[in-house]
Order: C-alpha cells, then sequence, then structure tokens
C-alpha cells in the first residue's frame, strides 16, 4: 500500500483524499484533479478600458500561481470552475494562457456568466464531472444529483477580528453538505463575508496556513 504524503504548511484535509492549499486550490490526491475557480483574468485591462489605470500585474500573479501549482501537484485534469475573464477586454491573453497552461497540464474550461464573450474562441464546458463530483461555476441552478456539486461565483470571504478593532479579511472555501464552494483565485476579489453555521465549514486560507472560521454561536429569541 502507497503511503501518502504528509500535509505540508497552507494545506488543510478537508475531506478523504481532498487537500484545500490555502493558495486557494483544491486537489483530489487519487483523482488528481486540481481546481480553481474566478479567474477574472484580465480585470485590469477591462478597468483600463473604463479610464482606471489599474497596475498590469493581476495577471502575471494568476499565471505565476497556477504554474505553480501545476508544479507542485502534477494533476492530471487543471479545472478553471468558471469566470476565467472579467470581460472580453482579456479575451486574447486568456486564450494565450490557456495554450502556455496546455503545455504543462490539462486544463478544461467551465464557463462562468462573465466568460459568455469566449463563446466560440475555447473550448469551453458548462459542467464536468467524476463518479463523486459535479464541477460548475455556480451561477446557473443545477440539476439534482446524488454528486457533490463544486462551484465558484460566489467569491467567499470570512473576517478575523482581535476585540481591539482589528480585522483581517481572508479568501475562504465553504463546504456545505453536498455543496462546496471554492474561493476566488482573482487578485482583485475581495470576497463576499460567509459567516461559519453549524450547518457549513468555512476554510480562511493563506499561502501558509488553512484554518477553520469559528462557527456563529444562534441567538436565542
Amino acid at each position: 500500500m502507497s503511503v501518502l504524503p504528509l500535509l505540508r504548511p497552507g494545506q488543510a484535509l478537508v475531506d478523504e483524499d481532498i487537500i484545500l492549499d490555502g493558495r486557494l486550490a483544491l486537489f483530489h490526491r487519487e483523482e488528481r484533479w486540481l481546481a480553481v475557480a474566478d479567474l477574472h483574468f484580465g480585470y485590469e485591462l477591462s478597468q483600463r478600458n473604463a479610464g482606471r489605470l489599474l497596475p498590469l500585474w493581476g495577471m502575471d500573479s494568476i499565471e505565476q500561481r497556477l504554474l505553480e501549482l501545476v508544479a507542485d501537484y502534477a494533476p492530471q485534469h487543471l479545472l478553471l470552475v468558471g469566470d476565467l475573464v472579467h470581460d472580453h477586454a482579456a479575451a486574447l491573453p486568456a486564450r494565450e494562457l490557456i495554450g502556455r497552461l496546455a503545455d504543462v497540464c490539462d486544463p478544461i474550461l467551465i464557463a462562468g456568466n462573465h466568460d459568455r464573450k469566449l463563446a466560440g474562441t475555447m473550448a469551453m464546458v458548462d459542467a464536468w464531472e467524476t463518479d463523486a463530483f459535479h464541477f460548475h461555476h455556480g451561477h446557473r441552478p443545477a440539476e439534482l444529483s446524488e454528486r457533490f456539486q463544486i462551484i465558484g461565483h460566489h467569491h467567499p470571504a470570512g473576517t478575523l477580528t482581535d476585540g481591539a478593532g482589528l480585522q483581517l479579511k481572508l479568501p475562504a472555501f465553504v463546504q456545505q453538505e453536498r455543496r462546496w464552494i471554492l474561493p476566488a483565485f482573482s487578485p482583485w476579489a475581495a470576497g463576499a463575508a460567509w459567516a461559519a453555521e453549524a450547518q457549513s465549514r468555512v476554510w480562511l486560507c493563506t499561502p501558509q496556513r488553512v484554518f477553520p472560521l469559528p462557527h456563529v454561536k444562534a441567538v436565542a429569541s
């Protein structure tokens, strides 16, 4: 029997054989898929088109982090779970990115609501499945399935406070029974606050550490 490698700092085992990487990715050790969501590649290009001169570092950051994850995990499939681009401004740079990724892995592009302008320019699917998991972006209701749904779209985040006014907001991975929500991979995504409840588990992500957000206690009425 093979021995599975020990977890490294910045990793957490969130289910059997499934690693949450604090670099905002989910990896299955047996099925060997690596999933990320909501790249919003080229966000700064769309903002520049609108007259807001954002620095052009987001696209380089996304590509570098993806290549690092692929090098570390050697996945059989790299799942980009929707919103590959922010809008049409990044259509050509996104195609070039996918071409470079295809040199080192098998990228599977799952269409999100921001990807409408890419229709016909890249091979995209509405969903992708294994025996146990159903991947889709999450912007449309999914068909009923016994599989776990893994989606993006919501950009979950959680906030830590120290009781003295300090607040730290971090991207989060959310597990809700049979629906799991990936953090946004885009460096521009601030994230939407998501409170941990008894019915769900919220994992806060940093490259150095992954840890669960404490549950919110119900207040008696």
